[in-house]
């Protein structure tokens, strides 16, 4: 046993999969709360587990603490629903109540069901506590390095990138010689760079910036890339992209690292230094 018992509070992605096999290999103890419509549908194979909707959230501490949960990490993508989708428990209903559900941004709202998990006893935790491996390292990642237009771009991206994380909206960016094709919102941002894909400018570049929010607690929803996102990137035909180094993850490194390369695009993790 290398650490207490670990509740996994877990969305969609390969994220929750990744961390689930480091927990494996390590031999730590740990138990599943698996998201209904939000979790991979195989995502319980293998591990003690629970499937729960978003708004049961009596049942979730229930849960937790009959399986001897002493920290929560959350992991994976959590499409934020209404409070009509939600159909929460009396319990979360009360507690939704209290913070004001529908004044919360997305950061805002993480950061109050953390105070709710902190306050039924248990300790939230971020994967960069757990898994070291997934945080993005500083400089140039790949075997392809920014060009001068890229720099433009990068340097662009984050000034508009911190603007949007400021206003609790999004984390990414998509900049072309020096436009800005897109913004995250709601749709995340696989959709983000779809749409900035339609409007792609003649002449080459493109790069999706991604930074952790300025005022978010890093041990909720740090900025992720994986193997997908460099698949559409490639797709797009953009240049590159760049992750804040320290404050982001890169799932499963060697392999995105080595499918940035084979796509012939560039992978930078960002530092103001």
């Amino acid at each position: 046993m290398t650490g207490p018992k670990l509740g996994i509070l877990a969305g969609g992605g390969d994220a929750p999969k990744r961390l689930i096999a480091y927990l494996r290999q390590s031999r730590r103890p740990h138990f599943l709360i698996c998201i209904t419509g939000q979790a991979d549908a195989d995502l319980g194979g293998g591990s003690d587990h629970v499937w729960l909707p978003l708004g049961a959230g009596e049942a979730a501490r229930n849960a937790a603490r009959a399986a001897g949960v002493k920290d929560v990490v959350m992991i994976g993508r959590v499409r934020r629903p209404s409070l009509f989708e939600l159909k929460p428990d009396m319990f979360t209903l009360r507690k939704l109540m209290q913070i004001g559900f529908g004044l919360l941004g997305d950061d805002g709202l993480l950061k109050a069901i953390a105070k709710v998990i902190e306050a039924e006893g248990f300790r939230v935790v971020g994967i960069h506590d757990v898994l070291a491996d997934f945080v993005t390292p500083a400089g140039q990642l790949g075997a392809k390095a920014p060009g001068e237009q890229d720099w433009h771009d990068i340097k662009r991206g984050v000034a508009v990138a911190r603007k949007l994380g400021e206003a609790d909206a999004g984390q990414s960016v998509v900049v072309q010689q020096g436009m800005v094709l897109g913004l995250e919102a709601i749709e995340g941002t696989d959709a983000m760079i779809a749409r900035a894909a339609t409007l792609k400018r003649e002449g080459g570049g493109g790069v999706l910036v991604k930074l952790c929010k300025p005022q978010q607690d890093r041990r909720l929803d740090l900025p992720a890339i994986g193997l997908e996102t460099v698949a559409r990137i490639a797709a797009a035909g953009f240049a590159g992209i760049a992750v804040e180094a320290g404050a982001s993850l890169i799932i499963d490194h060697h392999a995105v690292i080595a499918a940035a390369d084979q796509a012939g695009i560039f992978l930078y993790g960002y530092s103001d230094e």
